[in-house]
């Protein structure tokens, strides 16, 4: 497998050069180039959150529990004083730092139901169901985030798998096949907790038609094609 160092700088390089084509592309605002090139590089190091005792676990917690007291602490900024939003977002990054990891660490293990295609599409829609209901980004902004983050994650179980060849030697090392794979067979239990919260995210996701529908302009103009009109047409949904 790659080591942590080439995970980070691998999804930092290509999406931030995916954030800069986005953004002159698109014509996003600076700061949301930014966002998609973190989520992006967020991504890359996702999948290693199951590692125990480790360092890329902990920081990986740290940068969870952070972002979580801090999405909660912006989102109720209007309703309560200083110091209720303070210590409410200092309890809510120990509840994810230490019991969520505790109990995250007691339920997987490496390489097993999180490192899927399974959990790619799952990560990708907690991202946009999170930056939309949580954040409160617009759709295309929350689908954005969503395409960088699980990108991301697909990039990490990618290099996973080009490590586990010996290209000098030429020999398949026995790790091969274990990062990229559609769901974890032998872990079934932990394969349907992450497709049932992939369905279930799915559903507090927003409407994707802002998402199509601007790559669907790009693609026409260079392509003279159009996306279906039924997959720009709202769907219901929170």
């Amino acid at each position: 497998m790659a080591d942590f160092s080439t995970h980070v700088f691998g999804a930092a390089a290509l999406c931030s050069f995916g954030a800069t084509f986005c953004t002159k592309l698109l014509a996003l605002p600076m700061a949301e180039g930014l966002a998609l090139t973190a989520a992006g590089t967020v991504g890359g190091i996702l999948p290693d959150i199951d590692l125990k005792v480790s360092w890329p676990s902990r920081l990986l917690f740290t940068l969870l529990g952070s972002a979580a007291g801090l999405a909660w602490l912006f989102a109720n900024v209007e309703r309560l004083t200083v110091l209720e939003l303070w210590f409410a977002a200092v309890g809510i990054y120990l509840i994810v730092r230490y019991p969520m990891q505790w109990l995250f660490h007691s339920m997987t293990v490496h390489r097993g139901a999180l490192h899927s295609l399974a959990a790619t599409a799952m990560a990708g829609l907690l991202m946009a169901a999170a930056s939309h209901h949580l954040l409160g980004a617009d759709a295309l902004a929350s689908w954005m985030l969503a395409a960088f983050l699980a990108g991301g994650y697909l990039l990490h179980l990618a290099l996973d798998e080009i490590y586990s060849v010996d290209f000098t030697g030429m020999k398949v090392k026995r790790s091969f096949g274990t990062a990229i794979k559609p769901i974890d067979t032998d872990r079934l239990p932990a394969s349907c907790v992450v497709l049932f919260t992939a369905v279930v995210a799915w559903f507090f996701t927003p409407d994707p038609g802002a998402f199509l529908a601007a790559w669907s302009d790009i693609g026409g103009r260079w392509t003279g094609t159009v996306v279906p009109r039924w997959l720009l047409e709202p769907r219901a949904g929170p």
